[in-house]
């Protein structure tokens, strides 16, 4: 793995009067949720970047960093995942690849998930090694080989906005968790506080 990302550039127009998803604390008083991904982010890969739109994620984040976090602020930001994957991939895909991207909005992802995921690609050999929630595939909880990270470059510039259709023709592989929260992301109120309701019940 030579390097994570982590997503944190949406507008969270669902979460209405919480505000931004992203700076919701993961527990009570604690860490903002996309605080908690960059730190799982820090624990698997050598060098993680953090895609931001609004200033204010950076500066929520820092405080709860250790290590040396590549800030890149997405200049044409609120314009979809791939999007923004596409221009940082695009830098150089030789250099970032084995990648691993990381959904800022993941407040059960962990160490554990993450490595099962990087297991899971060094295992099968497969373009994309993506967790699988409800059946369906995550390319926000996945492992990228050069060959995916290209993909996903050039089908971002030519306007494509769906991850998946980037992906077609490759290689998949899937995880699936025991722990329904592993992958699964917070988009609206009843969302977060479902997951509060689960950190107390735990």
């Amino acid at each position: 793995m030579k390097w994570a990302v982590v997503l944190a550039g949406g507008a969270s127009t669902r979460m209405g009067e919480r505000g931004n998803k992203l700076l919701l604390p993961r527990e009570k008083g604690g860490i903002p949720i996309v605080g908690h991904v960059v730190r799982v982010a820090e624990k698997v890969a050598p060098r993680v970047a953090v895609l931001y739109a609004d200033e204010s994620v950076q500066s929520a984040i820092e405080p709860w960093v250790t290590g040396e976090i590549a800030w890149v602020q997405d200049g044409e930001c609120y314009q979809g995942p791939l999007a923004a994957l596409g221009r940082f991939a695009a830098r150089d895909p030789s250099a970032i690849s084995p990648l691993l991207v990381l959904a800022g909005d993941l407040p059960g992802i962990s160490k554990d998930a993450v490595q099962a995921l990087v297991s899971a690609f060094q295992r099968t050999g497969a373009d994309v090694a993506a967790a699988e929630r409800e059946g369906r595939i995550q390319p926000l909880a996945a492992v990228y080989a050069e060959r995916a990270v290209r993909a996903m470059a050039a089908c971002a510039a030519r306007g494509e906005k769906r991850i998946l259709k980037a992906l077609e023709g490759l290689a998949i592989c899937t995880v699936a968790f025991e722990d329904a929260w592993a992958v699964r992301p917070v988009h609206r109120p009843e969302e977060y506080e479902a997951w509060l309701k689960r950190e107390g019940d735990a």
